[in-house]
């Protein structure tokens, strides 16, 4: 079987905090490119997250790949701005963390906060799962149905 041919775009995803930036780009594209990308979603007035600090240019700033040891997340990689993000070993659907930097140009760590499962902001009821059902129809058996 003939080899799987590079995809001809990627889809990246940027985090920081609660923000994410998804574009579609070439692989040839650099990181320099990407980071300009991402200044642009974040001095946009549309970006109304309130815990992600603010910048003027991409010099406020790094873009990041996580790096795993044995499946888990070790630590965040700065990526050089002239290279490719095929260079960086990005696949398409890979994701991208935006590393800030403070007034004295020190990098501050990387913060994301990942949604939960149930983004109602409600705890579920347990009228939600496994309660008898009041349609009708099929349904299994339940053990007091005797």
């Amino acid at each position: 079987m003939p080899p799987r041919p590079q995809p001809k775009i990627h889809h990246i995803h940027m985090r920081s905090h609660k923000l994410s930036i998804l574009v579609t780009v070439p692989p040839s594209t650099t990181i320099a490119e990407m980071k300009q990308e991402a200044l642009s979603a974040l001095i946009s007035p549309i970006n109304e997250v309130d815990d992600v600090p603010k910048v003027e240019s991409d010099n406020d700033f790094e873009l990041c790949k996580e790096s795993k040891v044995k499946g888990r997340p070790t630590e965040y990689e700065v990526l050089g701005v002239s290279k490719e993000l095929k260079e960086c070993g990005l696949a398409s659907y890979d994701t991208l963390y935006i590393q800030f930097r403070d007034s004295s140009g020190e990098l501050l760590p990387v913060v994301v906060q990942t949604p939960s499962i149930d983004d109602d902001g409600e705890d579920p009821s347990e009228a939600d799962f496994g309660g008898p059902s009041t349609s009708k129809g099929k349904r299994k058996r339940m053990e007091q149905d005797g």
